[in-house]
């Protein structure tokens, strides 16, 4: 019997509930603060050349965070790290374009603003690393096993905090029994107009789609394409696309959210998913650059997971919020995906799905 899928997640999100009952009291060091329950652990004190920088940064009293993630997440770590350290962080929250244009700006003039950037161009993050741009990141919670640095860093400077990834949802109302892979996207009752699917317009997205092909078949995109299913510039409106049913089925984030407000929809996630990982890299020119060293650790301890990874995947197993984790995310490789290579792709896309 099919289980729906979301019925699923519950039961794992209540077994990390339950698994972490046992440890619900914890208390942070010096180099943290006193919290309750495993959504403020701060992770390690580290030693005293740690507590040396959290003193320091206590005493610059604020961080510029760059970043590239939803506002909301972006906020919740700004109240939550605030919360423990009385730090104020200052988001600016952009597309990872026009953060890279702002922070070239800013080397080129000398007046670096940024102390923490995230975003998810990780061949960036590794050219502007090796051009000097990012300082190492020394927080104790980076070299924790179950961060797995090994898989995490690029280059030693800059790091995983998260992985936005794409779910497959459906309109519970227009199929009752909900989905159980992509593949069921190529059902007949789903042609005509009743799939919603993204328009690769970034190198990321024609990532995804080359995804899709790998793991589903050389000839999927073409057997998609057969389907005609309408066509949106990304998730989110597809998200809102089967709240309201104007689609049966589609690629969409986690719908969790619309889950727990009783929306008709269901969801699910590969066990094998794609997803764009967002790396945070300390700026070597940091106004506050022992703030900006507490935020980047901050930003992978279990306290700072939960702000940052909900509805999304983490870096640490057992976090609150998060449907997966970034050891189950797959990502082709980037450094391929030229801007020529882009509009190549895009161009056989369109042929398949437009005309």
């Amino acid at each position: 019997m099919h289980i729906p899928p979301v019925r699923r997640l519950l039961a794992v999100s209540l077994t990390v509930i339950a698994l972490g009952a046992g440890g619900v009291a914890c208390t942070v060091g010096e180099g943290g603060a006193s919290a309750t329950g495993a959504a403020a652990d701060l992770g390690p004190t580290g030693d005293a050349a740690w507590q040396d920088i959290v003193d320091k940064a206590k005493q610059e009293g604020s961080v510029t965070f760059y970043s590239a993630q939803n506002t909301a997440q972006n906020d919740e770590v700004a109240r939550r790290f605030e919360e423990a350290y009385g730090i104020t962080v200052n988001v600016v929250r952009d597309v990872e374009a026009n953060l890279q244009t702002k922070l070239a700006a800013e080397w080129a003039t000398g007046n670096v603003v940024a102390d923490v950037v995230s975003q998810t161009g990780v061949g960036w993050v590794g050219n502007e690393g090796a051009a000097g741009r990012f300082a190492v990141p020394v927080g104790p919670a980076l070299d924790l096993p179950e961060y797995r640095r090994e898989e995490n860093f690029v280059d030693d400077k800059s790091f995983a905090t998260a992985a936005a990834i794409v779910a497959f949802g459906w309109n519970t109302d227009r199929v009752p029994d909900g989905l159980t892979s992509v593949s069921d996207f190529l059902d007949p009752d789903l042609a005509g107009g009743k799939l919603g699917i993204q328009e690769p317009v970034s190198a990321s997205q024609v990532d995804f789609y080359q995804y899709l092909e790998s793991n589903y078949g050389p000839d999927f995109l073409e057997r998609l394409a057969a389907q005609k299913p309408r066509i949106y510039p990304g998730i989110l409106p597809i998200g809102q696309a089967l709240t309201s049913g104007e689609v049966a089925a589609g690629f969409s984030g986690a719908l969790t959210d619309e889950v727990d407000g009783g929306a008709p929809v269901g969801f699910d996630v590969p066990e094998t998913l794609w997803g764009a990982r967002f790396y945070a890299s300390v700026l070597a020119d940091a106004p506050h650059p022992n703030a900006a060293q507490l935020l980047a650790n901050f930003l992978v301890t279990p306290a700072g997971q939960t702000a940052y990874t909900r509805k999304t995947a983490s870096v640490l197993p057992g976090i609150d919020g998060a449907v997966a984790t970034v050891d189950r995310v797959a990502q082709q490789d980037l450094s391929k995906l030229t801007p020529e290579a882009v509009d190549a792709y895009r161009a056989r896309w369109k042929s398949l799905f437009v005309g």
